[in-house]
C-alpha cells in the first residue's frame, strides 16, 4: 500500500479486512479495537494526522517501557495491534487467513438467519454471544446433517436423538452449556410463533457442572491487604480507591477500568455504569470509606487530564489503564506484600472481593433476585454458586448506602 492514508482510514481498512479473513466481531471490537483505540489516540496527541509504521513502533516502546516499570504487566495486546496496522498499511491486506469461530457448523441460509434472529431477541454480552452461537449452531448443522434443512421438519424425538449423541461425546460443563443456550434457542421460537418442535422442557433439565465452587477473599485477607498499601503515595492512594470499589461494589476490574467521571453520582453516592459483560445498566451504592479513597484520588492525585476514565497511569503519558491484567497483578502483589499465600485457581484474586460482597449479601438475608441486580448477573443461576461458599465469620454487610460528603465539585 505505502500511500498516503490517515490513521482513521487505515483503522477502517483494518476492521474491513478482518472481517473479510474471518476474524469474529468479539475479537474485532473486544480483543483488538481498544488497543487500536489507543495507538489512535496516541496519534492525536502528536498531532498526526497520516500513518506512519515508525509512529506506531514509537508507542509499543513506549508500552514496553511501561512494563519494565511495572505499570502495566505486557504490551504483548498492543503489539498484535500495531503489527496488524502495519501489514495493512503495507501490503493493503492481512496474510494469514483465521478461521472464523463457529464455520466447524456452515449453515444453510435460511437457518442462518434465525441463529441471526435469535441473536438480536437475546441481547448477550460479549463474552456469552460466541457460547451462544456455538451452541444453535451445533444444535442446527446437526439436523442439516440428518436431512432437516428447517427446524420445523425436527421432531421432539429427533432432539432427544441429538441430545443422546451429544451426551456421550462432551463434558458435563459443556452439556450444561448447551442445555442453556437451546432452552432459550426454543423459547425465542415459542415467543415468535416459529414452526420448531417445543422443546423448552426437554432442555430445562438441570445439569451440574464438574468443577468446584471458588473461594472468596476474606475480610482477614482484605484488611491485610489494606494494611501494607502505602495511603500516602500517589499510587497507594488509586490503588487504595481502586480495591475498595471493588469490595464494596462488587463491580468487575473490566467496569472499573471504564468507569468515567460522569458515571459517579456523589450526591446519590451511586456509580451508574452499563455493565461490559452484560450491557445492563446498574447504579452501585458508593460506601462512605470507598467514596473518601476516590474523591482523595481523585482531587489530590488524578492527572489533570481531558481523559474521561477515572483511574489513569500516573506517569506521562497519562493513559486510561486497558487492561484487567494489570488490576490482578496489582492486587496480587499486595496480597505477596501481606504474607497471604496465594494456590493456582484458588479463587482469591481480585475477582473474589466480588464474590466476597456477594457472599456477605446473602448471609446477611438479602434475597437472590436483589443480589443478581447488585452484581449485574442476568440469571439466578450466577447468583447460586456463592450459596455453596463457607459462611464462618460472615456477619456483616459491606453495603453503607449514607451519602459521601462533598467537599469539592467533580468536572471533567
Amino acid at each position: 500500500m505505502q500511500e498516503k492514508i490517515t490513521i482513521h482510514q487505515l483503522v477502517g481498512k483494518l476492521v474491513a479486512e478482518m472481517k473479510r479473513a474471518g476474524f469474529t466481531d468479539t475479537t474485532i471490537w473486544h480483543c483488538y479495537m481498544p488497543r487500536v483505540g489507543s495507538i489512535e489516540h496516541y496519534y492525536e496527541k502528536l498531532g498526526q494526522v497520516y500513518y506512519d509504521p515508525m509512529v506506531t513502533d514509537e508507542y509499543v516502546r513506549l508500552q514496553r517501557e511501561r512494563v519494565k516499570r511495572g505499570e502495566i504487566a505486557t504490551y504483548k495486546p498492543c503489539l498484535r495491534a500495531a503489527e496488524r496496522l502495519n501489514e495493512v498499511f503495507m501490503t493493503g491486506t492481512i496474510s494469514v487467513p483465521q478461521i472464523k469461530h463457529g464455520s466447524k457448523y456452515v449453515l444453510n441460509e435460511e437457518n442462518g438467519k434465525l441463529l441471526d434472529q435469535f441473536l438480536e431477541w437475546k441481547q448477550y454480552g460479549n463474552n456469552t454471544r460466541d457460547d451462544a452461537i456455538w451452541a444453535v449452531r451445533k444444535y442446527l448443522f446437526y439436523f442439516q446433517q440428518k436431512g432437516h434443512e428447517t427446524i420445523s421438519d425436527v421432531t421432539n424425538e429427533d432432539a432427544k436423538e441429538f441430545l443422546l449423541q451429544v451426551a456421550a461425546e462432551v463434558k458435563l460443563s459443556t452439556l450444561h452449556t448447551l442445555f442453556l443456550y437451546l432452552k432459550y434457542f426454543h423459547v425465542f421460537m415459542r415467543e415468535q410463533g416459529i414452526p420448531a418442535p417445543d422443546c423448552v422442557d426437554l432442555f430445562n433439565y438441570t445439569i451440574y457442572r464438574e468443577m468446584p465452587i471458588q473461594s472468596y477473599v476474606t475480610d482477614t485477607e482484605l484488611d491485610a491487604v489494606l494494611h501494607v498499601i502505602d495511603r500516602e503515595t500517589d499510587k497507594g492512594k488509586r490503588n487504595l480507591a481502586i480495591i475498595m470499589i471493588a469490595a464494596t461494589t462488587g463491580m468487575r476490574a473490566c467496569d472499573i477500568i471504564r468507569m468515567q467521571l460522569s458515571d459517579i453520582d456523589w450526591r446519590k453516592g451511586e456509580i451508574r455504569i452499563s455493565q461490559k459483560k452484560t450491557g445492563r445498566f446498574s447504579a452501585f451504592p458508593l460506601t462512605r470509606e470507598a467514596g473518601n479513597a476516590l474523591k482523595d484520588y481523585i482531587l489530590n492525585v488524578r492527572p489533570i487530564t481531558n481523559l474521561p476514565e477515572v483511574f489513569l497511569s500516573l506517569k506521562p503519558p497519562h493513559a486510561a489503564i486497558m487492561d484487567t491484567v494489570a488490576i490482578g497483578d496489582m492486587f496480587s502483589k499486595y496480597q505477596k506484600k501481606a504474607g497471604i499465600v496465594r494456590q493456582p485457581f484458588d479463587g482469591k484474586g481480585f475477582h473474589g472481593l466480588r464474590r466476597r460482597l456477594a457472599k456477605k449479601l446473602i448471609v446477611n438475608g438479602t434475597p437472590l433476585t436483589t443480589v443478581a441486580q447488585i452484581l449485574g448477573h442476568n440469571d439466578l443461576q450466577s447468583v447460586r454458586q456463592y450459596l455453596s461458599l463457607d459462611t464462618n465469620n460472615l456477619r456483616e454487610c459491606a453495603l453503607d448506602f449514607s451519602d459521601i460528603p462533598l467537599t469539592r465539585r467533580v468536572e471533567k
